[in-house]
């Protein structure tokens, strides 16, 4: 019983975000921007840019960008290439 209670708050538990810098990030298509070999997916972000260093807070599942004029996207995915 010790063993399920244990393994209920462990699935309650939220993640905390991760912080990440990224540098030079360029718009490579609607809603996909990429930093080095760092791609990362948003929704319904308009934000044009050709090479501007970003914050990324991410928790695994979602997350969001803040840009450098301290606008935010919400991102749904980041992967490497």
């Amino acid at each position: 019983m010790r063993t399920l209670a244990t393994l209920v708050l462990l699935a309650l538990t939220v993640t905390a975000a991760e912080t990440y810098t990224i540098r030079r990030v360029r718009r490579v298509d609607a809603d996909l921007y990429r930093g080095g070999n760092v791609y990362f997916k948003t929704r319904y972000c308009y934000h044009y840019t050709n090479s501007e260093d970003v914050i990324l807070e991410w928790d695994g599942r979602r997350g969001k960008v803040v840009w450098a004029n301290d606008t935010t996207c919400q991102v749904v995915d980041v992967f490497r290439k």
